[in-house]
């Protein structure tokens, strides 16, 4: 294990709807490399009672100045999904305020020059978005017959999927400098291989892009631990 002084910081963004608890884990697999800072998005998590964020470039302007502080020797932001993009703007954001990140890496999002194609889930009756979430997360345990869980958990997932949905690159955003690392499940039904490769166009830097096995949801996966553990280990 690399000594405290030496290990990358690993910021982690959650997928919509979710918090900061679908990282702990990693604290363990990337112990050896990293240390992983899970990261709560308003409105979940521990920070449940704030209102959720509207904007994702004002969400990421918030985090930065947030994180920053905290923020000494090299570190990299790893994101899934909605919290990709939250991710690649927070990337923008921090790289002002802190320097660039040692990499960005990203996982069941295509680019964010790539229009968002499928039908919009955030406006959508509850029973239809339920459904939606199904085809990527295969169930819903304790939340679909829970009306009292349902009120807590619709409202910021809601937030997450308008932002994510409707999500427009800003044409200001210069290039990053740092290597993109990509990654999607094989059998994920909302990226596609042109997607993916189009995050080369958002950076100086190389851009990898990784195929693992599963669906949408690989954040579970030991495969994508493993293959996070290689990108940061090469960067130590």
């Amino acid at each position: 294990m690399l000594s405290p002084a030496r290990r990358i910081q690993l910021l982690c963004l959650p997928h919509a709807g979710g918090s900061a608890v679908m990282y702990h884990a990693w604290r363990s697999r990337l112990a050896d490399v990293a240390e992983v800072r899970p990261v709560d998005l308003p409105g979940h998590g521990s920070r449940r009672r704030e209102p959720p964020a509207q904007d994702i470039g004002a969400l990421a302007r918030a985090l930065a100045a947030e994180l920053a502080p905290g923020i000494e020797g090299p570190y990299a932001l790893y994101g899934h999904s909605f919290g990709a993009v939250v991710a690649f703007e927070l990337a923008h954001r921090l790289s002002e305020l802190t320097g660039p990140p040692v990499a960005l890496i990203v996982s069941g999002r295509n680019s964010p020059r790539t229009p968002h194609t499928l039908p919009p889930l955030y406006d959508a009756p509850a029973a239809e978005l339920l459904r939606g979430l199904r085809t990527l997360d295969g169930s819903l345990p304790a939340i679909e017959d829970s009306p009292e869980l349902l009120d807590l958990f619709l409202p910021p997932l809601r937030a997450d999927l308008r932002m994510t949905e409707t999500y427009r690159r800003p044409a200001r955003l210069p290039l990053l400098s740092c290597p993109v690392h990509v990654f999607a499940g094989d059998l994920d039904p909302i990226v596609d291989e042109a997607g993916l490769a189009a995050w080369a166009a958002e950076t100086t830097g190389p851009c990898r892009v990784g195929t693992l096995r599963g669906g949408h949801m690989v954040t579970g996966s030991t495969e994508l631990s493993a293959a996070i553990a290689d990108v940061l280990t090469a960067k130590v």
